[in-house]
């Protein structure tokens, strides 16, 4: 585990492996569809639902994995600060 404020580089085989998941998680999901959708007699329905479910759960995943490496999930958030340009008293 790195140490708190420090930011971490992301580097090529951590980018590698999260376009190899989206596109494993968008492949499964068209797999399954077309497969559902051959028994079910839906043809393209299923599959297009697949496709939906796998570009969601791909996208969640890279999320997942990208999150420690971005700046705003380290970051505190700064507090509000008065404007010097504005006056309540005016």
């Amino acid at each position: 585990m790195s140490e708190p404020g420090k930011q971490q580089s992301m580097n090529l085989t951590t980018l590698l492996g999260v376009g190899a998941m989206f596109g494993i998680c968008v492949g499964i999901g068209v797999f399954l569809g077309v497969l559902a959708d051959n028994a079910a007699g839906t043809s393209p329905l299923l599959a297009l639902l697949g496709t939906l479910v796998g570009i969601l759960g791909g996208a969640g995943g890279a999320f997942q994995v990208i999150r420690p490496y971005t700046r705003s999930s380290t970051a505190a958030p700064r507090p509000a600060e008065p404007d010097d340009d504005v006056r309540s008293d005016r």
